[in-house]
């Protein structure tokens, strides 16, 4: 397999509302984990988003789009439909970032990444009630690229469509729910080059993260990094395993922000539990060990010293 296919990545410009939480009491949604590793902003900021520490986080990826179409191929109708069913009982926000390779104006291309995300977003609602999340729709055109070479190959790679669930909180008991608005930054990434049994940051996510660092200068907010391994190993030792690639990248991010104090942290394993690819085989053991990272544009009080 090569390393286009291998390689995975996203960033999302997007926005969500920030809230004041002067009446909320924080220790009714932190778990002791995040009480025992982290502050209690960790806390505020999930209530602000109307999130839970222990909510349900869940990507899909179409990615075998044909050059100038925007149709669903077969070939991701798997993954789509393993999406459907792991969200179908949950409440929350599915954001949809569409991309296009570098062929035909600017223009054409946003468009035509606009048609792919409605494309992923009506396969979808075929089997989700609408009115049960918030739908976020971004389409990029050209401009966010997997890959800058221009070839078949990088093409094809660029041509694809994320899609991200993430469990809300009820919105009939949280008043604070209220939909995303278009100003606040996102940025979202995927760093999926680690070996077996490993938690070693490889040059090529090294270089994902350096870009994430990069977009983070003079921002604050909130930073979600997951660990995830493949089915290989026992679920107690690969939930060991996913916390320490989700250390590893967080280790690192701290090395290239210029305040680390600028973010509110957030750590989560999930081991083997939320699999990339539902397949057991060498592609899908590559693909599924990775780290999900998520930074949310937010103004952050800076922690006392």
């Amino acid at each position: 397999m090569s390393g286009l296919s291998r390689k995975v990545k996203l960033t999302i410009a997007s926005g969500f509302s920030v809230l004041a939480l002067a009446a909320c009491s924080t220790d009714t949604y932190v778990s002791q984990e995040n009480v025992d590793k982290y502050d209690h902003r960790v806390s505020k900021f999930l209530i602000a988003e109307c999130l839970s520490p222990q909510r349900e986080i869940k990507i899909a990826v179409a990615e075998h789009f044909d050059f100038d179409r925007y149709e669903l191929k077969q070939e991701d109708s798997a993954a789509l439909d393993q999406f459907v069913r792991d969200i179908r009982k949950l409440k929350g926000r599915i954001s949809i970032a569409a991309h296009t390779d570098y062929q035909g104006s600017e223009t054409y291309n946003e468009q035509l990444s606009l048609r792919r995300a409605n494309s992923v977003k009506e396969y979808l609602l075929k089997n989700l009630p609408n009115n049960e999340y918030q739908w976020e729709l971004k389409h990029f055109g050209e401009k966010v690229p997997l890959f800058k070479e221009k070839t078949l190959e990088a093409n094809a790679a660029n041509r694809r469509a994320y899609v991200m669930f993430e469990q809300m909180l009820e919105t009939e008991t949280h008043a604070s729910c209220l939909p995303p608005k278009p100003k606040r930054k996102v940025f979202v990434a995927l760093t999926s080059h680690f070996e077996f049994d490993d938690a070693t940051l490889r040059e090529e996510d090294k270089q994902e993260l350096d870009t994430i660092a990069l977009k983070l200068e003079e921002l604050q907010g909130h930073i979600l990094i997951a660990g995830h391994t493949d089915y290989q190993g026992s679920v107690s030792y690969n939930k060991k395993l996913a916390l320490n690639r989700a250390e590893a990248v967080k280790a690192y991010l701290e090395t290239k922000v210029a305040n680390t104090d600028s973010f509110i942290w957030e750590v989560k394993s999930f081991g083997e539990s939320e699999p990339l690819v539902h397949e057991k085989s060498l592609v899908a053991n590559k693909k599924n060990r990775r780290v999900f990272v998520v930074f949310r544009e937010e103004t952050v009080q800076q922690s006392k010293k």
